[in-house]
């Protein structure tokens, strides 16, 4: 019987060979990426059956990721393994297209059945990500308000998991001005890194969807 194919998408070596070590003897690991810029190459030399994907990764998020793979690949199933057991980010990879959801402290047993959950057609979402997220919605408005109208549109940008590169196609504007943009962002909201910027778009979408169905 032929072993389901796995990739492996994770910029810590100690923690890519734990998870080779841990699964190869039950599936076949065709690769290990450590840079997000890569991952969407890598599926498609290895077409593997299962990506697992950080969200945390050097050059492009696993948001971005997601989001590229649903349009270029939408046969491969993906389950999300992170550090962030957070509900919003949860939301945010399964509406982008992850079949599954796991924090990266699970014990073996949980990611082998997430694992084949995912593989049998199912979604899986790990009991251990908390039910509710906290929002904070009157938080994140007076935060978006402090934007300028161009940065509020490229965060609702972010939240629907575009790159750079989109946005910069959307807006007609440079790769170097939008990264100047982001960089703007980050400064006016305090926010210090890239895992960071995608949880806050996801939350102003969130807010905004509230906002509108609240209205109508």
């Amino acid at each position: 019987m032929k072993r389901a194919c796995l990739l492996l998408a994770e910029d810590h070596e100690m923690v890519a060979q734990g998870f080779e070590t841990m699964l190869s003897p039950q599936y076949e690991i065709v690769g290990i990426v450590a840079d997000g810029a890569q991952i969407i190459a890598s599926v498609e030399q290895h077409r593997p059956d299962l990506l697992l994907l950080d969200l945390t990764m050097p050059n492009r998020s696993g948001l971005e990721v997601l989001a590229d793979l649903r349009s270029v690949y939408p046969g491969v199933r993906v389950l999300v393994v992170t550090m962030h057991a957070d509900h919003v980010m949860m939301e945010a990879a399964m509406a982008l297209g992850a079949a599954g959801f796991i924090p990266k402290d699970a014990n073996s047993e949980e990611l082998r059945t997430a694992i084949e959950e995912v593989l049998a057609g199912r979604r899986y979402v790990s009991p251990r990500v908390p039910k509710h997220g906290h929002r904070g919605g009157s938080a994140v408005r007076i935060g978006f308000l402090r934007l300028t109208q161009r940065q509020q549109e490229l965060v609702r940008m972010i939240g629907r998991g575009m790159t750079s590169a989109q946005m910069a196609d959307a807006t007609g504007l440079s790769h170097w001005t939008i990264d100047f943009h982001r960089k703007n962002i980050r400064r006016v909201l305090g926010i210090q890194s890239d895992s960071e910027m995608h949880r806050y778009a996801v939350l102003v979408a969130l807010c905004e969807e509230e906002a509108s169905s609240t209205s109508t």
